[in-house]
């Protein structure tokens, strides 16, 4: 038994010495005990609310400058035409079919043309390459005069 009262001597003293309980703070308490912390807490309040309110200058002058706008309207431009590329891969095929709408006829008649011809398709393919070449010459005179072959 003597050990048991001096146990709760002992935790008497220990609770006591250390207060257990929860501590309450009281804002007017310390205002007043501490004014120049708290005119400093209040200040940087202030600031803080000021810069949170600059942040959308900073985005108004980089859309400002003309630089970023130049950059803007690059960018649309590049992805507009590459969607336009993407998205019409035919197109490009059917240009290269009007370019060869426009080859004269003495260039289906050389030498690297018929031979292409020849490997592509053989014989036909070089008779029908003459014949395209004949009828986009037209129809040509019986007979030329010495003047006109000089000319």
């Amino acid at each position: 038994m003597k050990e048991q009262r001096d146990e709760k001597w002992l935790d008497e003293l220990i609770r006591g010495v250390i207060d257990s309980s929860k501590p309450q703070f009281d804002a007017e308490q310390w205002k007043e005990k501490y004014p120049k912390e708290f005119k400093m807490l209040v200040s940087r309040a202030r600031q803080s609310s000021r810069s949170s309110k600059s942040q959308p200058n900073v985005w108004r002058r980089i859309w400002k400058s003309p630089i970023t706008r130049i950059a803007a309207a690059a960018v649309i431009i590049i992805s507009v035409s590459f969607l336009i590329v993407l998205l019409n891969p035919n197109k490009q095929a059917d240009t290269a079919k009007t370019a060869q709408a426009y080859i004269s006829p003495a260039e289906l008649t050389t030498f690297a043309s018929l031979s292409f011809a020849y490997r592509e398709g053989g014989m036909e393919m070089v008779e029908q390459m003459c014949d395209k070449a004949l009828t986009m010459a037209g129809p040509q005179p019986a007979s030329i005069s010495m003047q006109d072959l000089l000319e």
